[in-house]
């Protein structure tokens, strides 16, 4: 009988071994990880330098407007100025939501090297600090709008 169990107690521990990813291949998805979260950062900043271009050029137009004619002027150049606030509030968060899935994404396969209970520690924690990172980038989002909306 004991015969019959030592054959599945081979598979079994051969079973857990193979779900568990070497040294080797968590390094070759970590790098993959990094080579993700670098291109979605540098996407995220080109469109973010275009919105923030295209924003500090509607400025420059309304201050040369406001040169010419200062009342309607002056209304036109603070809804620039807002709006342009209002765009690098967006750009801006975008690129810091990038970079915090990038460094999320990177350090969840750090975890695949690690099984059972240290595997979901890792990404439990992986998981609190992207909340909190996002939490911040938020904030800093809102914090901007509002500033844009009273500067109307």
């Amino acid at each position: 009988m004991f015969n019959r169990f030592v054959p599945l107690a081979a598979v079994a521990a051969l079973m857990l071994v193979a779900c568990q990813e070497t040294p080797r291949e968590t390094a070759k998805d970590v790098t993959e990880a990094r080579k993700d979260a670098a291109k979605e950062v540098d996407a995220a900043r080109l469109d973010a330098s275009a919105d923030k271009d295209e924003a500090r050029r509607d400025v420059t137009d309304a201050q040369r407007a406001y040169v010419k004619d200062d009342t309607s002027a002056m209304k036109k150049l603070t809804k620039a100025e807002s709006d342009s606030m209002i765009a690098t509030a967006h750009a801006d968060y975008d690129v810091a939501n990038a970079q915090i899935e990038g460094r999320q994404n990177i350090a969840k396969e750090k975890c695949g090297a690690l099984k059972g209970v240290d595997s979901d520690a890792c990404i439990s924690s992986a998981e609190a600090v992207f909340a909190s990172e996002q939490a911040v980038a938020i904030a800093n989002r809102d914090a901007m709008l509002v500033a844009a909306e009273h500067h109307e």
